[in-house]
């Protein structure tokens, strides 16, 4: 208990110094969230926020039946049959979507904490659309990159999930049926504004801290205390902005995009980021799944298992197949 209580003086300490931070440059911070509402509006908005309806509409009506490939996944990762379906959807849609679906699920009644918990671990995941159209063709200007991390991302995931899979699953034989077909547009949609515009605030938060740290010298003395430490100065730039990519993978891809540094070295970092899904991500999954109650501690590790495994993965892919 005085633990919690010393940890939540802390926390409050921080907002409160970031508030006079705030207060003291209010033109630099209101421009930062500025900046965050226009990638928001114009990277996630658009992409997102129909996938949040459709694939909220197809939860709602689907009856999850057993197919032969969703026998083959429950029996490899212990989860319930519609694993693989899910597992599709995350993929298709990207980050934050796993979780709102798992999230989804479990108010329906059709999963419980432990198959949460299961299925997140291979269900966070980044979509094409992110990773191939703004990463690959739109920052580094190379498909070839896009497709070799969606490529480790997916293999990555699959992976992750086999570390997490624990107890086998006993089939309950839960067939949920669809709501009445008037209610499940307007819900679908609602739900799906609440659902982007917290993704929006998420943003803009993590926008605010970055430059935060930015301004107050935090993140490049972090960055070249590594540079001590590893006797590494000259990767300082690239050190500073994977920091950033840590806490949000949009403006840290950019930011390394500007270094000066190899295509196949942006790749592998912007890759490994991308598995993690940075500080911002994880907020976002963890406020989806607030009413699971899943613990901070194992969504974090999953996400840093997942990270170090895409890395991995991605060094030999772009080895080869980057020039």
């Amino acid at each position: 208990m005085i633990k919690f209580l010393k940890s939540n003086k802390i926390i409050i300490l921080l907002i409160l110094f970031i508030c006079i931070i705030f207060i003291l440059n209010p033109a630099i911070y209101a421009n930062s969230c500025l900046n965050a509402i226009s990638v928001w509006a114009l990277k996630v908005l658009p992409v997102l926020f129909p996938f949040f309806i459709f694939t909220r509409i197809i939860v709602s009506l689907s009856e999850f039946k057993k197919g032969k490939l969703d026998k083959h996944f429950n029996n490899i990762y212990h989860v319930p049959n519609f694993g693989f379906k899910i597992f599709l959807l995350s993929i298709i849609s990207g980050y934050p979507m796993g979780a709102k679906l798992i999230c989804t699920l479990h108010e329906q009644g059709q999963i419980e904490k432990k198959e949460a918990e299961k299925m997140m671990s291979f269900c966070s995941i980044s979509g094409p659309m992110f990773i191939i159209g703004t990463v690959g063709v739109s920052i580094f200007l190379s498909y070839k990159a896009g497709i070799i991390i969606l490529i480790a991302n997916i293999i990555s995931v699959l992976l992750n999930g086999l570390i997490y899979r624990k107890d086998k699953y006993v089939d309950k034989n839960l067939t949920y049926k669809g709501k009445k077909y008037e209610n499940v547009l307007s819900n679908s949609v609602y739900d799906a504004t609440i659902s982007i515009f917290m993704v929006c605030a998420y943003m803009i938060l993590s926008f605010l801290i970055i430059d935060v740290l930015l301004n107050i010298n935090v993140i490049d003395n972090i960055s070249k205390a590594i540079c001590t430490i590893f006797h590494c100065s000259q990767n300082f730039e690239t050190i500073r902005a994977t920091i950033i990519g840590f806490f949000e993978i949009t403006r840290g891809v950019i930011e390394l995009n500007n270094v000066n540094i190899s295509l196949t070295l942006k790749t592998i970092i912007a890759s490994g980021l991308i598995g993690f899904g940075g500080i911002s991500i994880l907020m976002q999954s963890l406020s989806f799944l607030n009413k699971l109650k899943i613990s901070t501690k194992t969504i974090v590790k999953q996400k840093l298992t997942q990270g170090l495994i895409c890395t991995l993965i991605t060094i030999p892919l772009a080895i080869i197949f980057i020039h």
